[in-house]
């Protein structure tokens, strides 16, 4: 069953319940107020009678209402009507007659009406005997049928209109639902993520699920977006990996085949074997270059604990000054700086960095290695980098010099170990010359995991 028939059974059930509920509410209110009038009329009507009865000058006209009848019963049992239209007499005489003596004086010692079948009767000793004033019910039932059909078919009338209307204005108020159904099944089958729920401009409950949903497909398609755009960075990673691969592979393999066909004199066999040996210590560092992005890929990257880096930055300077003596390099920093950070990243980040200034600024120009409270800083006085060059600067296998023999992951296993601490990397460059890379560490590094 829908939920527009849903609905629908339910309003006619909750409508047909309260109009029963009514219809018998009123039929049995009705009932007794038609009931307590009668009892009335009854007691009135009795007492008259027994007045008339101990002064029979009294005259007769009033004494009894059309339909009622009063009887005189003996102490016999012998019944005697006073007052009363057939068919009603004869019907009352039976009746109290069937009730027997007993039962008649019981009733009468009381002096509260009862009922008999078809009548409402009330008695009175008098003398040796008994008064009785009954009247007949069937207009009292014939009231309260009536009622009763009235009331059956202004709720047949009533439920019909309902049905009508009901059907009309769920329709109505389901036709949002309907829509983002539509909409819903345009997305599946279509794929377009771009559509969005339409809503009613109120606030209803169909324009908050409408507004509720329209959020989650915005996350989605960002989500999605996002996906296809990491997949797309995997895929250009993948390719520019093998090509790098390639390159070193291409050379050793050249090589040893030069060497399987004896196409290498004895005076090229070293030369050869140099090759051979720088080929695979390039290949090497690229491997290694790779297997520490892909660790800080993952979350158990960085292992902190309190390092002192102005330690470690002076190793890093020595280090520098002995693989590089044409590139001086000053140490700018405090007597002690204690950071809680993982000590071998950092060194990494050191080393990369001040291998970048000499592999790609000039001889003799000179760096800066400056240390802050949660700031690294690397700055040269070189010719600086193109502003498109160093808005990519942090690309995986982005090289500003197209004859650079590195791979172009130096500056991206910077920011990789910069953001693994919760931190992040930029580099400034200026026209006039010089570039600055800037590391900025929280204060509060993510846990170890």
């Amino acid at each position: 069953m829908t939920l527009n028939a849903r609905l629908l059974a339910g309003l006619l059930a909750v409508t047909l319940a309260g109009l029963t509920i009514m219809g018998l509410v009123s039929a049995l209110v009705l009932h007794g107020y038609l009931m307590h009038r009668v009892d009335g009329q009854l007691q009135a009507t009795r007492d008259r009678a027994v007045a008339r009865l101990v002064r029979p000058g009294l005259p007769e006209q009033g004494v009894a209402p059309a339909r009622f009848v009063v009887l005189a019963v003996g102490p016999n049992g012998r019944v005697r009507v006073l007052s009363g239209d057939a068919p009603a007499p004869d019907r009352a005489v039976s009746e109290v007659e069937h009730l027997g003596t007993a039962g008649l004086a019981a009733r009468a010692r009381s002096l509260e009406p009862f009922s008999l079948p078809g009548l409402r009767a009330v008695a009175r000793p008098w003398r040796n005997g008994t008064v009785v004033v009954a009247s007949p019910l069937d207009e009292i039932h014939a009231a309260v049928r009536n009622l009763v059909l009235t009331e059956v078919a202004t709720g047949a009338l009533l439920l019909a209109v309902l049905t009508l209307l009901g059907r009309w204005l769920i329709h109505r108020g389901l036709l949002p639902l309907d829509r983002m159904a539509a909409t819903a099944q345009a997305i599946t089958a279509g794929g377009d993520l771009r559509a969005r729920m339409p809503g009613p401009g109120h606030r209803t409950e169909t324009a908050r699920l409408a507004t509720a949903i329209n959020v989650m497909l915005d996350r989605i398609e960002q989500a999605f977006w996002a996906r296809s755009r990491s997949e797309a960075r995997v895929r250009a990673f993948a390719a520019d990996a093998s090509h790098e691969l390639r390159t070193p592979l291409t050379t050793i393999q050249g090589y040893a085949e030069l060497y399987r066909h004896g196409a290498l004199g004895p005076d090229e066999l070293p030369d050869a074997m140099r090759r051979i040996e720088d080929e695979a210590g390039r290949m090497n560092r690229l491997v290694t270059d790779l297997l520490d992005l892909a660790r800080l890929d993952r979350e158990a990257a960085v292992q902190p604990a309190p390092t002192d880096l102005v330690a470690l930055a002076r190793d890093a300077v020595a280090d520098a000054t002995a693989a590089a003596p044409g590139h001086p390099v000053r140490l700018d920093a405090p007597g002690e700086l204690v950071a809680t950070v993982d000590e071998a990243r950092i060194r990494q980040v050191l080393a990369n960095l001040l291998a970048n200034v000499a592999a790609h600024t000039p001889p003799g120009t000179p760096a800066t290695l400056r240390l802050a409270p949660g700031v690294i800083e690397v700055a040269d006085e070189g010719p600086g980098m193109a502003p498109e060059d160093a808005a990519r600067a942090f690309e995986r296998f982005h090289r500003a010099e197209q004859g650079s023999t590195g791979a172009g992951l130096g500056l991206p296993i910077v920011a990789a170990i910069a953001a693994a601490h919760g931190g992040r990397a930029e580099l400034l460059t200026r026209p006039s010359g010089g570039t600055t890379v800037r590391i900025t560490l929280p204060e509060e590094p993510p846990p170890a995991t």
